[in-house]
């Protein structure tokens, strides 16, 4: 049987499923959200790469738990079925106002489908994370959850090209 992390690394070359964010983007992040309220998947409790104002750490699983406000989501990559499912759901049920997601870009996934609706862009070079010596192997997006899609646009389409779901009127 194979496990996630066992299909991360034959995907990705790397047995590390996470990484920081990297400075850049967390400064417009902070550009964007003003005040992040919650980061569901922090490195660290104490020495936080995002300066969140909640932490939700592996050994706190933030699977487990409601988010609320403004939340940026970097998750472990071989769990992104599990995490950006979650994320959606938060979302729609109401508790998080807005949600900004660093995600691989793989449209080819059963759970991409699930954030496909949502106005997202293509990174259009490959990020390199934390202390990494070169960049990923993947291509990220950056997936937006709220109403606020002109400051997105405005703070975020330096990294690339928006793609948004054309409304249809089947009526």
């Amino acid at each position: 049987m194979t496990t996630s992390l066992q299909a991360l690394t034959a995907t990705t070359g790397n047995r590390k499923d996470t990484w920081n964010t990297p400075k850049e983007f967390v400064d417009d992040l902070v550009k964007f959200f003003d005040i992040i309220d919650l980061d569901p998947c922090s490195n660290d409790i104490n020495n936080p790469n995002i300066p969140a104002l909640n932490h939700f750490t592996k050994e706190s699983n933030g699977l487990s738990h409601d988010w609320y406000g403004k939340v940026f989501m970097n998750h472990p990559y071989s769990e992104s079925k599990l995490w950006v499912h979650y994320a959606v759901w938060q979302y729609e049920r109401g508790n998080a106002d807005e949600i900004v997601m660093l995600i691989k870009l793989d449209v080819s996934t059963k759970w991409w489908k699930s954030v496909a609706k949502y106005p997202w862009i293509a990174i259009n070079k490959r990020m390199k994370f934390g202390n990494q010596k070169g960049a990923a192997p993947f291509q990220s997006a950056i997936v937006y959850l709220g109403n606020n899609l002109n400051k997105f646009k405005k703070v975020f389409s330096k990294y690339g090209y928006l793609y948004k779901m054309e409304e249809t009127n089947n009526g």
